[in-house]
């Protein structure tokens, strides 16, 4: 089954910035479990390339006066998940690559945890 990007960016720009944050945080937990067990490579290919169009959507509605740097990371792990993306199948055969994958995700997850605690907080 395809998936409808226009019907999942409708519902992700619907939620508030809260909200899709955690969305983004829990892609990358799960690309990083995945990654660290080796299971489920389809799966996680999604999730990058999920993650990709989380980041595209939430971006254009970020205040850069007040917000430019952290649309600076966030544009900085988009280029990550694009470089993944680029050469996922070797990533995934690579014990080493998919560890540094796994590393990477739960380092962008907490950053992007440490942000939704600034929203709140």
């Amino acid at each position: 089954m395809a998936m409808n990007w226009d019907v999942l960016k409708s519902h992700y720009l619907q939620a508030n910035p809260v909200t899709q944050l955690d969305s983004l945080a829990l892609n990358l937990m799960r690309i990083q479990l995945l990654a660290q067990s080796g299971t489920d490579k389809s799966v996680a290919q999604h999730l990058v390339r999920e993650s990709q169009f989380f980041i595209e959507w939430m971006v254009p509605n970020l205040d850069l006066e007040t917000d430019i740097t952290f649309a600076t990371e966030l544009v900085d792990l988009q280029r990550l998940l694009s470089r993944w993306k680029l050469s996922w199948s070797d990533l995934w055969t690579n014990e080493k690559e998919r560890q540094e994958v796994a590393m990477l995700a739960q380092q962008w997850c907490d950053f992007i945890n440490g942000q939704c605690e600034l929203l709140v907080g």
